[in-house]
């Protein structure tokens, strides 16, 4: 059986080249002239985003190629470990169950880097067909937007989608029209 080791990949060197070299999530990574400030600068750099990102055994998926779906599904595994009080899964996830589950079914198939304002729209004036109330629908749009937060923090989507979603607007109470008085 082998040994689990908690020390880092290594930093060596690639002979036919004499570049510093390092393999990441079974990819080889070429770092400049072995040695040199440079390529140790980059080996951390590398090796530093690869455990932030826990360590994944295969290349992260390209940004413009992940759909909504996987998004979704990639931030519900998040949400399960994240979203715990002494070992046992908080309500907090279980309230983003119902928000994934109309994410997933209106836009699954939609590549997320094209998932913008007008979709989130549309799923904001669903909720309303549907009879929720403002404030679960507002909710519901916040949750969209964190999952959506959650992705660009892990370069699963260009920041720029995040930052076209904000910009969408709360639902806001109805006012009553006011009756104007004849004299």
């Amino acid at each position: 059986m082998p040994r689990l080791t908690a020390s880092a990949p290594k930093y060596r060197k690639h002979k036919p080249s004499g570049q510093a070299v390092v393999t990441l999530a079974s990819k080889d990574h070429y770092l400049g002239p072995r040695n040199s400030k440079a390529s140790k600068v980059e080996y951390d750099r590398l090796v530093g985003e690869w455990l932030a990102a826990g360590r994944p055994a295969a290349p992260v998926e390209q940004p413009h190629q992940i759909t909504v779906s996987e998004i979704a599904v990639a931030f519900w595994r998040h949400a399960k470990k994240h979203y715990r009080k002494h070992g046992r899964l908080t309500g907090t996830a279980a309230n983003y169950k119902p928000t994934l589950t109309l994410l997933k079914q209106r836009y699954g198939h939609t590549l997320a880097s094209e998932f913008g304002p007008l979709a989130l729209k549309a799923l904001q004036n669903l909720m309303v067909e549907l009879g929720h109330s403002r404030g679960y629908i507002n909710e519901n749009i916040h949750r969209i937007r964190k999952i959506f937060r959650w992705a660009a923090s892990e370069q699963l989507i260009p920041p720029s989608v995040r930052e076209a979603l904000a910009t969408v607007m709360d639902c806001k109470r109805a006012t009553p029209k006011l009756e104007m008085r004849s004299r």
